[in-house]
């Protein structure tokens, strides 16, 4: 399957506009807390996560190599290799989790029926494993169809929430309560870069050899990358205009519920949305890892139902928890694949220059 520019950013922003992300929690921890300086960690944090995609798509295509542990690891050393592939895997799979106790916590927010954030959880789950039995083709196809909806509605609440609320100007004002483990506009936002690239690298490396061209990557990445940060400072601002709403698990879900009823339900979609599209950015990636061993190829049905099952019942932790806690930690250790690709690349730039082989290695 060769996909196009238009494609390629939908996809690419799709690993990142999870629940997390839309729903508002993201965007608070890591910038809105630090007022006005959060915003400028924010514009740069999405042209740093835009610049690194754009890396891991060309050195892909130039490689061959769609793997994370071939691509965060320049060297053939199996130890190394092993490691950042289980580490990576295992990280996919949190995340996985983490859309699944969101979608969840969304419709618990909405109803205030904790059995049917149980329903709501298992059906999630169950729409997440057909499309990872279909493999990453048809996880590409759907985001192409549910990202344009996405942005579409999500900028629709935005700008109400904006025209209600921000008439009077908007202040980016620090808050009282700030994680721990980032507790710096700086730190945040290159944590926000870490553990995002680390999240979506599994689907990033296969892209690169899903592109039809050079320059579909750059208009791609461009696209892309002016899509997210407009969706990003949207929903920074909107929140901004009504800081209460940031004591919400759902923040943006909140506010949208302070505007109308209709606004709220428009809101909802955009964040299940949101956590589809992650949820399948992280675990397509990880049956194909699983499946890399002897005992478990073939088994293309069983693998990706029994790690559902078991998402499900690990996603019955807290949303704002299981975002403060495990992102940030877990973006420590993104740096690590983070340095690897970039070493990685400019290895493979420096052998073009010297006219050296950097065909694929297994």
């Amino acid at each position: 399957m060769q996909i196009r520019g238009r494609a390629l950013a939908f996809t690419w922003i799709g690993c990142f506009l999870g629940a997390g992300f839309v729903s508002g929690q993201e965007i608070s921890q890591f910038f809105n807390h630090f007022g006005l300086p959060g915003l400028i960690g924010q514009v740069i944090a999405i042209g740093l996560l835009a610049l690194l995609c754009g890396l891991v798509f060309r050195l892909s295509r130039e490689t061959g190599k769609d793997q994370v542990h071939q691509v965060a690891v320049p060297v053939e050393h199996p130890v190394l290799r092993g490691l950042a592939g289980g580490v990576s895997v295992t990280y996919m799979y949190s995340i996985y989790i983490v859309m699944c106790a969101g979608a969840g916590t969304m419709l618990e927010q909405l109803t205030g029926s904790h059995g049917l954030r149980l329903v709501s959880g298992a059906v999630f789950c169950g729409a997440v494993t057909l499309v990872a039995i279909r493999g990453m083709g048809g996880a590409v196809r759907v985001f192409s169809k549910i990202m344009p909806v996405l942005v579409t509605l999500s900028l629709i609440v935005v700008t109400c929430a904006l025209v209600t609320y921000g008439r009077e100007g908007i202040r980016f004002l620090p808050a009282d309560t700030r994680n721990p483990l980032v507790n710096q506009w700086a730190l945040a936002a290159v944590t926000f870069v870490s553990y995002n690239f680390l999240s979506g690298l599994g689907t990033l490396s296969s892209l690169g050899n899903m592109v039809r061209s050079e320059r579909d990557i750059y208009v791609g990445v461009i696209l892309g990358g002016l899509v997210l940060l407009v969706v990003s400072l949207g929903i920074h601002c909107a929140m901004a205009s009504l800081s209460v709403c940031m004591e919400a698990e759902l923040p943006m879900l909140y506010l949208a519920g302070e505007l109308s009823p209709l606004l709220e339900a428009l809101y909802a979609i955009v964040i299940f949305l949101g956590m589809f599209g992650a949820s399948m950015s992280v675990f397509v990636p990880v049956p194909q890892y699983v499946f890399r061993f002897p005992k478990f190829r073939g088994r293309t049905v069983l693998v990706p139902v029994v790690l559902s099952v078991l998402a499900f019942v690990l996603s019955q932790a807290g949303f704002s928890d299981l975002i403060g806690t495990l992102y940030p930690i877990y973006g420590f250790i993104g740096f690590a694949y983070i340095a690897g690709v970039v070493i990685h690349a400019w290895m493979i730039h420096r052998k073009k220059l010297t006219g050296g082989d950097y065909g694929t290695n297994q």
